[in-house]
């Protein structure tokens, strides 16, 4: 589960890329303007219309989140109350030793719990015997409704959830990573979207770390865009969510026939897709928060980030044709999924091909000016734009407590060189996984 990292490897495929993508491409461009100079005009325009495409995605999105989806129940609600529910927190000793204990604390005593109880299921692996297991013993003396599960020989996070999801005994399982505080009224939230006739709740997920460090603190405002915009739109704009991994509420029926697949990076969208193909419902419901850890060291949004963009595009291959012959996915929803799918990998693919198409002109001009028109400079403007209006969005949506307006305004003006950014890990991952490199890195953990 666990692997090394090696720096200078990591900085090697970042110039690997960066030679793929960037300076051979220049140098194509430059000879081929050459001879037929249309081409640099086509490849501009049409590469700057991709970016007015993402754009306006994403103010579609954005947009979407002013206007609250409170919860109104369908008349398919059956009003059962809430059922005996089975916590399931997947930790890698001793990656999790300093905040497990807390997250088994909150479940245990701040929960409100349904009338026919609860019981917590610590589904974890380790290499060796660790002490803190001696005090987790003592903690399920203390509390009948702790299961201590040593998954042995476990590998993975999904062979964790699997062996636990086994024990569970709840008609509602909810799925929380190790570093996840829960509020208390999340589980009478969770479920009434599950009597209704969804299969499968999204919570919110806001970082509970914020103030230790700037990675932190950008991580917090982008959690607020994830969870509060992204995820919101899907469930307003196209009735569909996706299962991100942690605050996760299901029906033991469902998850116990979906169960997690153990080869897949991100074993939560392979697990999404493979619950809506099946024609079950997910909903993201961004008033059920839980708070976790976020990255605090550059090294540690790395690693986090590429496993998600390398896990990403092995679903996208995996399941786009999949989801286009579908019966359980209407038009909306194809369009949505493969915005997320295909779409997200052609774009980080062509956007950074925007740079190497301005260099050849510079090249051939023999100085650096940008080629603008009406057309180029409303692209500008409204591509550049979406980074203050997604910042809006996300403060005026944002969970309590809400960072200063100090940070959103600086992420809004950060927000395309953090793109940049985010981009280059997407081109890393895309090259991990085509040269077969499927490393699983567990997120440092730091202390809460």
């Amino acid at each position: 589960m666990k692997t090394k990292f090696s720096d200078i490897g990591e900085w090697f495929k970042i110039a690997e890329v960066l030679l793929i993508i960037v300076v051979a491409p220049t140098a194509i461009f430059f000879i081929f303007s050459l001879h037929l100079p249309i081409v640099l005009d086509i490849s501009y325009y049409f590469l700057v219309t991709i970016l007015v495409i993402q754009a306006a995605i994403a103010y579609l999105h954005a947009g979407s989140v002013f206007r609250r989806k409170r919860f109104h129940a369908l008349p398919s609600a059956k009003k059962e109350p809430l059922p005996r529910t089975t916590f399931i927190v997947v930790a890698y000793l001793p990656n999790e030793t300093e905040i497990i204990e807390s997250t088994l604390t909150n479940i245990l005593q701040k929960v409100e719990r349904p009338q026919d109880g609860i019981e917590v299921i610590l589904s974890y692996n380790t290499p060796h015997m660790e002490e803190l297991e001696l005090k987790l013993r003592d903690m399920a003396i203390k509390w009948p409704e702790l299961i201590l599960a040593n998954a042995h020989n476990s590998r993975s996070k999904s062979q964790n959830l699997n062996y636990a999801i086994e024990l569970a005994s709840g008609k509602m399982i909810v799925l929380i990573d190790s570093d996840h505080l829960l509020d208390a009224d999340c589980l009478k939230k969770a479920w009434r979207w599950l009597d209704e006739g969804y299969d499968v709740v999204q919570g919110r997920c806001k970082v509970s770390n914020a103030t230790l460090s700037l990675i932190s603190r950008i991580v917090d405002v982008e959690f607020e865009i994830i969870y509060g915009i992204h995820h919101t739109a899907k469930s307003i704009i196209f009735d569909s969510a996706l299962f991100g991994g942690s605050n996760g509420y299901w029906k033991s029926s469902v998850v116990k026939d979906i169960k997690f697949s153990e080869g897949m990076l991100t074993e939560d969208i392979d697990a999404t897709l493979r619950t809506l193909l099946a024609g079950y419902r997910i909903v993201h419901d961004r008033s059920i928060i839980s708070r976790e850890l976020a990255p605090t060291r550059i090294k540690s949004l790395w690693l986090q980030r590429k496993r998600w963009a390398q896990g990403w595009f092995e679903c996208s291959f995996k399941y786009q044709l999949k989801v286009w012959r579908s019966k359980y996915f209407n038009f909306g929803q194809k369009f949505l999924w493969t915005t997320l799918l295909s779409w997200r990998v052609a774009y980080d693919v062509l956007s950074m091909l925007l740079f190497p198409v301005l260099f050849a002109y510079w090249l051939i001009l023999g100085k650096i000016v940008l080629p603008v028109n009406a057309y180029i400079i409303f692209a500008l403007f409204f591509t550049l734009l979406s980074g203050p209006f997604h910042a809006l969005a996300a403060f005026r949506n944002a969970a309590k407590p809400r960072a200063s307006a100090f940070w959103y305004i600086l992420y809004a003006f950060g927000f395309w060189p953090y793109t940049v950014f985010k981009s280059v890990v997407n081109l890393v991952a895309i090259r991990d996984e085509l040269s077969g490199e499927r490393k699983w890195i567990s997120t440092a953990r730091d202390k809460r």
